[in-house]
Protein backbone atom coordinates (compact mmCIF):
# COMPACT_ATOMS: atom_id res chain seq x y z
CA UNK A 1 0.00 0.00 0.00
CA UNK A 2 1.26 3.96 -0.95
CA UNK A 3 2.77 5.09 2.21
CA UNK A 4 3.35 9.23 1.73
CA UNK A 5 4.58 11.79 4.35
CA UNK A 6 4.78 15.42 4.51
CA UNK A 7 7.71 17.34 6.06
CA UNK A 8 9.25 20.26 6.87
CA UNK A 9 12.90 20.76 5.48
CA UNK A 10 14.56 21.96 6.89
CA UNK A 11 13.59 18.96 9.32
CA UNK A 12 11.38 20.58 12.11
CA UNK A 13 10.53 18.58 15.73
CA UNK A 14 7.20 16.98 14.39
CA UNK A 15 8.52 16.07 11.36
CA UNK A 16 11.50 14.63 12.11
CA UNK A 17 9.72 12.29 15.54
CA UNK A 18 7.40 10.72 11.84
CA UNK A 19 9.94 10.69 9.82
CA UNK A 20 12.49 8.90 12.13
CA UNK A 21 9.74 6.39 13.62
CA UNK A 22 9.37 5.65 9.62
CA UNK A 23 12.82 4.28 9.93
CA UNK A 24 13.03 2.62 13.09
CA UNK A 25 9.95 0.54 11.92
CA UNK A 26 11.83 0.04 8.79
CA UNK A 27 8.77 1.23 6.23
CA UNK A 28 9.41 2.22 2.73
CA UNK A 29 7.74 5.62 2.33
CA UNK A 30 7.93 8.48 0.06
CA UNK A 31 8.69 11.90 1.12
CA UNK A 32 7.83 14.86 0.25
CA UNK A 33 9.67 17.95 1.48
CA UNK A 34 7.44 21.64 2.41
CA UNK A 35 10.03 24.41 2.33
CA UNK A 36 9.37 25.96 5.72
CA UNK A 37 10.85 29.99 5.12
CA UNK A 38 8.17 30.21 1.87
CA UNK A 39 5.00 28.85 4.03
CA UNK A 40 4.57 25.82 1.89
CA UNK A 41 2.64 24.84 4.17
CA UNK A 42 -0.01 27.15 4.38
CA UNK A 43 -0.56 27.36 -0.24
CA UNK A 44 -3.48 25.40 -1.33
CA UNK A 45 -1.88 22.04 -2.15
CA UNK A 46 -0.72 21.27 0.98
CA UNK A 47 -3.99 22.09 2.57
CA UNK A 48 -6.22 20.23 0.36
CA UNK A 49 -4.50 17.69 2.67
CA UNK A 50 -4.45 19.53 5.79
CA UNK A 51 -6.76 21.89 6.34
CA UNK A 52 -4.94 23.19 9.27
CA UNK A 53 -1.85 23.27 7.54
CA UNK A 54 0.10 21.31 10.15
CA UNK A 55 3.34 19.69 9.24
CA UNK A 56 3.62 16.50 9.44
CA UNK A 57 1.15 14.67 7.43
CA UNK A 58 0.96 10.77 6.74
CA UNK A 59 -1.04 9.85 4.01
CA UNK A 60 -1.05 5.92 4.01
CA UNK A 61 -3.49 4.19 1.18
CA UNK A 62 -5.63 7.38 0.88
CA UNK A 63 -6.13 7.70 4.51
CA UNK A 64 -4.99 11.31 5.86
CA UNK A 65 -3.45 11.38 9.22
CA UNK A 66 -2.06 14.04 11.05
CA UNK A 67 -0.52 14.92 14.68
CA UNK A 68 2.47 13.69 15.03
CA UNK A 69 2.18 11.46 18.34
CA UNK A 70 -0.60 9.81 17.01
CA UNK A 71 0.85 9.24 13.74
CA UNK A 72 3.20 7.66 15.64
CA UNK A 73 1.16 5.42 17.47
CA UNK A 74 -0.32 4.12 14.11
CA UNK A 75 2.65 3.29 12.38
CA UNK A 76 3.31 1.42 15.53
CA UNK A 77 0.30 -0.82 14.61
CA UNK A 78 0.07 -0.44 11.17
CA UNK A 79 3.72 -1.53 10.04
CA UNK A 80 5.96 -4.61 10.62
CA UNK A 81 8.98 -4.05 13.03
CA UNK A 82 10.62 -3.66 16.43
CA UNK A 83 7.55 -2.52 18.64
CA UNK A 84 8.53 1.13 19.84
CA UNK A 85 5.83 1.50 22.64
CA UNK A 86 6.10 -0.94 25.65
CA UNK A 87 3.67 -4.11 25.76
CA UNK A 88 3.70 -3.33 29.91
CA UNK A 89 0.31 -0.97 30.55
CA UNK A 90 2.09 1.22 33.22
CA UNK A 91 5.59 1.46 30.88
CA UNK A 92 2.82 2.59 28.52
CA UNK A 93 1.32 5.24 30.47
CA UNK A 94 4.66 6.56 31.30
CA UNK A 95 5.72 6.42 27.74
CA UNK A 96 3.09 8.64 26.76
CA UNK A 97 3.43 11.11 29.26
CA UNK A 98 6.96 11.33 28.67
CA UNK A 99 5.76 12.06 24.90
CA UNK A 100 3.46 15.19 26.18
CA UNK A 101 6.39 16.09 28.44
CA UNK A 102 8.74 16.37 25.46
CA UNK A 103 6.19 17.97 23.13
CA UNK A 104 3.62 20.37 25.16
CA UNK A 105 6.04 21.08 28.24
CA UNK A 106 9.84 21.10 27.40
CA UNK A 107 9.45 21.70 23.92
CA UNK A 108 6.66 24.00 23.78
CA UNK A 109 8.77 26.12 26.07
CA UNK A 110 12.00 25.74 24.12
CA UNK A 111 9.56 26.94 20.62
CA UNK A 112 8.15 30.52 22.14
CA UNK A 113 12.15 31.06 22.56
CA UNK A 114 12.75 29.78 18.80
CA UNK A 115 9.68 31.50 17.27
CA UNK A 116 10.66 34.77 18.94
CA UNK A 117 14.24 34.45 17.35
CA UNK A 118 13.66 33.06 14.06
CA UNK A 119 10.55 34.91 12.81
CA UNK A 120 12.14 38.24 12.04
CA UNK A 121 15.00 36.73 10.27
CA UNK A 122 12.13 35.18 7.30
CA UNK A 123 11.62 38.48 6.14
CA UNK A 124 14.51 37.94 3.31
CA UNK A 125 13.35 40.56 0.73
CA UNK A 126 10.18 40.56 1.74
CA UNK A 127 8.19 43.52 3.17
CA UNK A 128 6.46 42.76 6.92
CA UNK A 129 3.53 42.99 5.20
CA UNK A 130 3.65 40.20 3.22
CA UNK A 131 4.82 37.89 5.99
CA UNK A 132 2.12 39.30 7.93
CA UNK A 133 -0.71 38.64 5.83
CA UNK A 134 0.83 34.90 5.06
CA UNK A 135 1.09 34.59 9.05
CA UNK A 136 -2.93 35.82 9.13
CA UNK A 137 -3.94 32.66 7.02
CA UNK A 138 -2.22 30.37 9.94
CA UNK A 139 -5.47 28.49 10.15
CA UNK A 140 -4.71 27.78 13.56
CA UNK A 141 -5.38 31.00 16.06
CA UNK A 142 -3.27 29.81 18.81
CA UNK A 143 -0.55 29.66 16.43
CA UNK A 144 -1.35 32.03 14.40
CA UNK A 145 -1.27 34.90 17.39
CA UNK A 146 1.91 33.77 18.44
CA UNK A 147 3.58 33.74 15.14
CA UNK A 148 2.35 37.29 14.55
CA UNK A 149 3.36 38.23 18.41
CA UNK A 150 7.23 36.84 16.93
CA UNK A 151 6.67 38.76 13.66
CA UNK A 152 6.30 42.18 15.46
CA UNK A 153 8.83 41.19 18.57
CA UNK A 154 5.70 41.88 20.86
CA UNK A 155 5.78 38.60 23.12
CA UNK A 156 5.20 40.07 26.03
CA UNK A 157 8.71 39.46 28.33
CA UNK A 158 6.96 37.15 31.15
CA UNK A 159 5.91 34.65 29.00
CA UNK A 160 9.36 34.62 27.50
CA UNK A 161 10.60 34.48 30.69
CA UNK A 162 8.35 31.69 31.98
CA UNK A 163 9.65 29.93 28.52
CA UNK A 164 13.28 29.95 29.65
CA UNK A 165 12.11 28.95 33.54
CA UNK A 166 10.64 25.68 31.93
CA UNK A 167 13.60 24.85 30.18
CA UNK A 168 15.72 24.88 32.97
CA UNK A 169 13.57 22.87 35.08
CA UNK A 170 12.83 20.66 31.88
CA UNK A 171 16.29 19.79 31.43
CA UNK A 172 16.98 18.82 35.14
CA UNK A 173 13.85 16.70 34.89
CA UNK A 174 15.06 14.52 32.00
CA UNK A 175 18.52 14.51 33.52
CA UNK A 176 17.11 13.22 36.88
CA UNK A 177 14.79 10.51 34.82
CA UNK A 178 17.82 9.25 33.14
CA UNK A 179 20.19 8.93 36.03
CA UNK A 180 17.32 6.07 36.94
CA UNK A 181 16.62 4.53 33.23
CA UNK A 182 18.56 3.88 30.20
CA UNK A 183 15.78 5.07 28.29
CA UNK A 184 13.25 8.02 28.91
CA UNK A 185 9.99 5.40 29.59
CA UNK A 186 12.11 2.94 31.53
CA UNK A 187 14.62 0.11 30.11
CA UNK A 188 13.33 -0.13 26.38
CA UNK A 189 13.75 2.66 24.03
CA UNK A 190 10.46 3.85 22.33
CA UNK A 191 8.59 6.72 21.06
CA UNK A 192 9.31 8.76 23.97
CA UNK A 193 12.98 8.20 22.88
CA UNK A 194 12.17 9.31 19.33
CA UNK A 195 10.07 12.83 20.71
CA UNK A 196 12.81 13.88 22.98
CA UNK A 197 15.44 14.06 20.42
CA UNK A 198 13.34 16.07 17.93
CA UNK A 199 11.88 18.07 19.97
CA UNK A 200 14.52 18.83 22.81
CA UNK A 201 17.66 17.12 21.47
CA UNK A 202 19.32 20.99 20.40
CA UNK A 203 20.05 21.87 23.48
CA UNK A 204 23.50 20.59 23.96
CA UNK A 205 24.17 22.96 20.47
CA UNK A 206 21.96 25.65 21.49
CA UNK A 207 21.84 26.10 25.71
CA UNK A 208 25.47 24.41 26.16
CA UNK A 209 25.42 26.24 29.82
CA UNK A 210 22.33 24.02 30.95
CA UNK A 211 23.01 20.94 28.65
CA UNK A 212 26.44 19.67 28.52
CA UNK A 213 28.58 16.15 29.86
CA UNK A 214 29.08 18.15 33.35
CA UNK A 215 25.95 19.50 34.24
CA UNK A 216 23.71 16.77 32.39
CA UNK A 217 25.68 13.95 32.17
CA UNK A 218 22.63 11.02 32.14
CA UNK A 219 21.35 13.47 29.57
CA UNK A 220 24.85 13.50 27.74
CA UNK A 221 25.31 10.10 27.38
CA UNK A 222 21.41 9.58 26.14
CA UNK A 223 21.91 11.70 23.22
CA UNK A 224 25.31 10.25 22.25
CA UNK A 225 23.70 6.34 22.24
CA UNK A 226 20.56 7.95 20.46
CA UNK A 227 22.68 9.57 18.04
CA UNK A 228 24.46 6.11 16.96
CA UNK A 229 20.86 4.56 16.02
CA UNK A 230 21.08 3.09 12.87
CA UNK A 231 17.57 5.06 12.34
CA UNK A 232 19.11 8.56 13.47
CA UNK A 233 22.14 8.09 10.82
CA UNK A 234 19.46 7.65 8.37
CA UNK A 235 17.80 10.55 9.16
CA UNK A 236 21.03 12.89 9.13
CA UNK A 237 21.78 11.65 6.18
CA UNK A 238 18.32 11.83 4.32
CA UNK A 239 17.66 15.75 5.84
CA UNK A 240 18.88 18.58 6.71
CA UNK A 241 17.75 18.82 10.71
CA UNK A 242 16.52 22.25 12.15
CA UNK A 243 19.56 23.15 14.58
CA UNK A 244 19.10 27.12 15.95
CA UNK A 245 21.97 28.47 16.56
CA UNK A 246 23.74 28.95 20.44
CA UNK A 247 22.28 31.54 22.10
CA UNK A 248 24.25 34.07 24.43
CA UNK A 249 24.56 31.52 27.50
CA UNK A 250 23.50 34.82 29.92
CA UNK A 251 20.31 34.71 27.93
CA UNK A 252 19.93 31.33 28.70
CA UNK A 253 20.37 31.33 32.26
CA UNK A 254 18.29 34.36 32.86
CA UNK A 255 15.78 34.50 30.04
CA UNK A 256 15.54 38.53 29.81
CA UNK A 257 16.62 40.52 27.18
CA UNK A 258 15.69 39.72 23.06
CA UNK A 259 14.48 36.29 22.57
Amino acid sequence: MALEIYVFQPLSSNSGRVYMTLLEKGVTFVGHELWGPTFDHLKPDYLAINPRGQVPALVHDGLVLTEGVTINEYIDDAFEGPPLRPSDPRRRWEMRAWCRFAENDLGRALMMINWNRIVPSLLGDRSVEEIEKTLEAVPDPDRRRAWLAALHQTTHPEQLRESHRRVREGAAEVEARLLRHRWIAGPEHSLADIDMLNFCGFMADWMPDLVNPQSTPAFTDWMARMEERPAVMEMRRRTKPYVPEPRNPALNRSGAGHA
